[in-house]
């Protein structure tokens, strides 16, 4: 009963969510996005037009009620202030986990030149938000439908939608078989993905729309005591829920990098990193033995780190990091080109892209190579890896699938052609897993390396 009621509350608030979301779209001005309409308010009470961080679902909705009252019969009319006041006690009564929440990367301390701003997906910004939650003693606490924020709302819908429509679509569509040929390379199976990639690019697209106009919008007029308690927990209540020791312990260690107060884990050297490992494993460790060891592993890797150069520039520019043409370029390929199209042409792309930035031969030592670099590195290899593999099943051996079908069915004549490919199973873990992985660590710091900013001179 209670996992039916946790799923209506989640209908409720994604439904809640997506009305007031288009509504507020759809009253688009010719400045971003004007103001729905401004809720009635003591003449006393000094108001202000905010945008989606600061504009609640409860304040939006008096909004849009306000604004329709009009049109609205004379029985409504009458009785619109009851069907509001009912309506708010409903939205409060429906309270949810902030940890099922997901935060827009500006309520989290982020600004435009932020790395989360470009480095990110909804799960690692989930990741982030909770980690954020987690960190200010927030782990347990609650907050009602009508204090949401719509901010709060459009980046929970949207990770929700992710996660459960645009992983399975693109994992399917990667999944398709050829069926047949149909004009030249391209097969019955390549136009059939068309719809899901048009699809899924779409709804991205509305959402990174919504989600960047709404911050800087004019939605709804806002007292200040409603603007400061806008998506706050409610006060005393709190789940019962532990938080892990360990997500403590790396929630105590992060925050939200900035390119000029705290750099990016990610542009952290490797030999930072083996550095931080072995004092953690040796803090853990009571033998004095163990720890011994411990420290002289760490110290031989660090000697071999820097005893061997690498070609840096070799090591292709991460997709994150391709400029629109060449992310068209990349998302073409993977679909229209045949045999090098995914992994192959990405490499070509980011190798490019490294020609432009800089020379190609450089080299540093295996101690200064970015984390970036190296998980960048193992994103490609197991990208190129799977995409081999498929070929191979395609074009070479029998795909496994096939040949355990045929064996169960003697006769069935299945080919690689006709069943799913493994291409969308084999290639989840690193575009759902080590993607989500990556973005995070460029989206949070050590808290050790947060230096206070510079004091401009006057």
């Amino acid at each position: 009963m209670v996992g039916v009621r946790v799923g209506w509350h989640r209908c409720v608030i994604a439904t809640l969510s997506v009305v007031l979301a288009v509504a507020i779209a759809l009253t688009a001005g010719e400045r971003g996005v004007a103001a729905v309409a401004a809720p009635s308010k003591s003449p006393a009470a000094p108001t202000e037009c905010v945008g989606s961080r600061f504009a609640t679902l409860g304040a939006v909705y008096d909004a849009i009620f306000d604004s329709f009252l009009p049109m609205m019969p004379a029985q409504i009319r009458d009785r619109s202030a009851s069907i509001k006041a009912q309506a708010h006690r409903d939205m409060g009564a429906l309270k949810i986990s902030t940890l099922a929440v997901s935060t827009h990367p500006y309520d989290l301390g982020a600004d435009e030149r932020s790395p989360i701003m470009k480095y990110r997906d909804p799960v690692s910004q989930w990741i982030v938000t909770q980690l954020v939650n987690v960190r200010d003693g927030h782990g347990g606490d609650v907050i009602s439908v009508e204090n949401l924020t719509v901010a709060q709302a459009v980046e929970t819908v949207w990770l929700y939608l992710y996660v459960t429509v645009m992983v399975p679509l693109t994992i399917a569509r990667r999944s398709i078989p050829s069926i047949g040929p149909l004009v030249g390379p391209f097969s019955i199976g390549t136009l059939l993905t068309l719809p899901i990639v048009l699809g899924v690019l779409g709804a991205t697209a509305v959402y990174n729309s919504l989600s960047s106009n709404l911050v800087k919008a004019c939605i709804v007029s806002v007292t200040e005591s409603q603007k400061r308690s806008a998506g706050q927990p409610v006060k005393d209540l709190r789940f019962t829920n532990a938080v892990p020791a360990i997500v403590r312990d790396i929630a105590s260690q992060v925050s939200v990098a900035d390119p000029k107060t705290c750099p990016a884990i990610g542009n952290l050297p490797v030999s930072r990193i083996v550095d931080r490992t072995s004092t953690y494993l040796r803090a853990i460790t009571r033998d004095a033995g163990t720890q011994r060891q411990i420290g002289d592993l760490s110290t031989r890797v660090q000697t071999f780190l820097r005893s061997y150069r690498v070609p840096h520039n070799l090591i292709p520019a991460d997709p994150a990091d391709f400029n629109s043409g060449e992310g068209a370029l990349s998302q073409i390929g993977l679909i229209l080109i045949p045999y090098v199209g995914g992994a192959p042409l990405d490499i070509a792309i980011g190798l490019n892209h490294n020609l432009r930035d800089g020379h190609i031969a450089d080299t540093v030592p295996l101690s200064d190579l970015t984390v970036t670099k190296s998980l960048t590195a193992a994103y490609y290899t197991y990208a190129l890896t799977a995409h081999f593999i498929e070929l191979i099943w395609r074009y070479g051996a029998s795909d496994p699938t096939a040949t355990m079908i045929n064996s169960l069915f003697p006769g069935a004549g299945i080919t690689a052609d006709m069943i799913p490919r493994s291409t969308g199973i084999i290639g989840a873990p690193n575009l759902y897993g080590l993607v989500v992985f990556h973005n995070v660590l460029r989206s949070l710091c050590l808290t050790e390396d947060k230096r206070p900013a510079s004091t401009p001179r006057w």
